[in-house]
């Protein structure tokens, strides 16, 4: 078995093209990195945006690893023609706001070639699970990326269908024979808890 772990990114700033992380976000990511280290990481992936990659370095420096830069793995943003501001602080009032709220999740990024997108996404997954046959990989990614990537996992028709917290971890695993199913999603535990330690008897 082959366990792949889908990491959003820590919450960014707002408003520019390719965003570093906030200071919240990058407080998420120091959360995150003694979390995923204590499960074992056989390898790191990352998007090429700079919150992804942001949010692998405390990863990266606890574990000695070195994050795989995997293109496939950015988010519609750079298929689109505006900045990235987080869906949270988008205005009431714009559209892209309503159809959020209104659960057209597509129309959250109407002008995006879905097929070419969805495509990516599988293809950037297959790629990490071809490489690493029976190990667990943890790639950090995006919310739009995982979403598609799930959907297609669980055959659901529309791309966008949950919101993922900052830092969430969602898991697929590929089993003997090769079939890809959904272990969990949107693991948040981490922001609010520490791992607790067995007593030595």
């Amino acid at each position: 078995m082959t366990e792949l772990l889908l990491v959003r990114h820590g919450l960014p700033v707002s408003g520019v093209f390719d965003p570093k992380l906030s200071p919240e976000g990058i407080a998420q990511a120091e959360r995150l990195a003694p979390w995923l280290a204590d499960e074992g990481i056989d390898a790191l992936y990352t998007s090429p945006y700079q919150r992804a990659r942001e949010t692998a370095a405390p990863l990266e420096r606890l574990t000695g690893m070195t994050a795989t830069v995997l293109d496939d793995l950015r988010e519609w943003d750079t298929d689109v023609s505006h900045p990235y501001t987080p869906p949270e602080q988008i205005l009431p009032d714009d559209p892209r706001s309503v159809a959020l709220s209104e659960g057209r999740y597509e129309d959250f990024v109407p002008d995006l070639d879905w097929d070419a997108f969805r495509a990516r996404a599988v293809g950037a997954m297959n790629t990490m699970l071809d490489a690493h046959p029976g190990e667990r990989i943890a790639a950090v990614c995006h919310g739009g990326i995982t979403n598609t990537y799930l959907a297609t996992v669980l055959e659901i028709p529309r791309m966008f269908w949950f919101h993922p917290g900052y830092t969430s971890v969602s898991r697929v695993r590929r089993m003997p024979g090769g079939r890809i199913v959904l272990h969990s999603v949107n693991e948040t535990a981490h922001l609010v808890a520490e791992r607790s330690v067995d007593a030595v008897l």
